[in-house]
């Protein structure tokens, strides 16, 4: 489901029908497809309101890993 997750992020919503066979093929379900959108969109919600607020950060900073 994390690679469904990723995918659908990083598509902004935007999946093949390719993909979501294969999720269906391992296993994942129409209602566990509904609770990762529904988790991505609060954290994306989350993220803006943070955003807007200007929130400060209580924890260490991290640097997104790049690939190589």
């Amino acid at each position: 489901m994390l690679a469904l997750s990723e995918t659908i992020a990083r598509g902004r919503g935007h999946i093949g029908e390719t993909q979501l066979r294969a999720a269906g093929a391992v296993g994942v379900t129409d209602a566990e497809i509904a609770v990762v959108v529904g988790n991505l969109a609060l954290n994306i919600l989350t993220y803006y309101f943070n955003v807007l607020a200007d929130t400060d950060i209580e924890w260490p900073v991290v640097t997104p890993h790049t690939d190589a």
